[in-house]
């Protein structure tokens, strides 16, 4: 017999639980039916079928005691074989119970499953290098080895980038453009004054150090901030773009008046007098009108310029030889039919570029001609951004779920 109905068994227990659309799950003892254990935000926990319930786990408790388990949990599995044991698989790996989930301890040390945002190497020491983890923060390492990264900055950890003439400076965000500047062994908050009619529900900024002048540094969200002092204040340097969020910044190595913009609607545009006066939209015709991921400038040429864009359907790598007034199209069906998220430009051999997207990454040496799969032993997974070591000849890649790889060139 069919009941008509479900009774409720939630009360108001999970009235506050924000993200239920999310981290939702839920597991019943093999052998009690009356023990569920209900994963939120945070676990919960009956022993009565659901006639009372109370909070099993604590985000916000610290690290190291018994209630702590890390947020956002999307599995739970109680083994008929350990009745007690309780294994939960949340946005920061695994966390274990022994007791049917009275007491909790991690188990992620060893596991390379953090799903990056970006990366960036300091270019002074490559043991240095990091980058904004999914609601892991910001991770950074010094000494290169596996297993040894710290968070640098909570939060979801957004883009992060380290000054290429000063390993100790560091700028790193998190969710909706919080940022904090890292120097001198000290910190400061240096957010930028966004407005919220502005921000178009901007998760992650994109930031840039000018690569000729280390105090200077550039974000946005619908519009281009500016701070020529590190930071301490910041200058809106556009109007809003094209009522979308800016998804990528270039400020040219070769030159540093000349400065490129995406947004998340497929525009592009530019200013070659530093900031002063911009373009109208370049992103017209030849690119597709999706969202622009990458920009890089050729190291000692600011008007050569390619792009990576997201989506399906459509070409994803574009070159323009006059600062965006025109395109060619040099993925040319040559690369997957997958969103491409990163590119680099080889400063050392200029004709040598890289590209990283949903399959995997791939590289040509004559302009996109040719391409040639470069993944190699990279997991099957988001390859989500690329860096280059230049004095190592190190290439670093993020990926959205396996942690970050390192590729000796030659």
């Amino acid at each position: 017999m069919i009941r008509a109905g479900w009774p409720s068994v939630a009360g108001s227990h999970f009235a506050r639980e924000g993200q239920m659309s999310y981290g939702n799950t839920i597991a019943i003892h093999p052998t009690d039916p009356n023990l569920v254990i209900c994963g939120g935000v945070d676990l919960h926990r009956t022993n009565n079928g659901g006639k009372t319930w109370f909070v099993a786990s604590h985000w916000d408790a610290r690290r190291d005691t018994s209630t702590y388990a890390h947020a956002d949990h999307h599995i739970v599995l109680m083994p008929a074989a350990r009745p007690g044991r309780v294994y939960s698989a949340n946005d920061g790996g695994l966390d274990v119970s022994e007791d049917g989930g009275r007491t909790w301890s991690n188990r992620s040390r060893g596991l390379s499953v953090t799903m990056y945002y970006d990366l960036d190497v300091a270019q002074s020491d490559v043991r240095l290098f990091g980058g904004g983890a999914q609601d892991n923060g910001t991770l950074v390492t010094t000494t290169g080895a596996p297993n040894d990264a710290f968070e640098l900055l909570g939060g979801d950890g957004g883009w992060m980038v380290v000054d290429p003439n000063n390993a100790g400076h560091i700028v790193a965000s998190y969710q909706f453009g919080g940022m904090y500047r890292f120097r001198n062994k000290t910190s400061r908050n240096i957010s930028p004054p966004f407005k919220p009619q502005e921000s178009g529900g901007i998760w992650m900024v994109y930031i840039t150090i000018d690569p000729n002048n280390s105090n200077t540094l550039y974000t946005g969200n619908q519009r281009i901030y500016r701070s020529r002092n590190d930071g301490l204040s910041w200058d809106a340097l556009t109007p809003v773009l094209d009522n979308s969020p800016i998804s990528a910044i270039e400020v040219a190595p070769a030159n540093s008046k000349h400065m490129y913009v995406g947004t998340e609607n497929g525009g592009f545009f530019r200013s070659l007098d530093g900031g002063t006066t911009w373009s109208a939209n370049l992103g017209g015709g030849t690119l597709p009108g999706v969202t622009v991921t990458r920009i890089e400038t050729a190291p000692s040429n600011a008007r050569d310029v390619v792009v990576t864009v997201a989506n399906f359907g459509n070409r994803h790598v574009f070159r323009s030889t006059d600062a965006g007034s025109s395109w060619v199209d040099i993925d040319g069906g040559r690369l997957p039919d997958v969103p491409h998220h990163a590119l680099l430009i080889r400063p050392d051999k200029p004709a040598e570029l890289w590209v990283c997207n949903d399959a995997g990454v791939f590289v040509t040496d004559d302009g996109g001609a040719t391409w040639q799969n470069g993944t190699g032993n990279l997991p099957p997974v988001m390859i989500v951004d690329l860096v280059f070591h230049t004095g190592s000849k190190t290439l670093l890649a993020a990926t959205y779920g396996r942690s970050i790889w390192r590729l000796k060139l030659a």
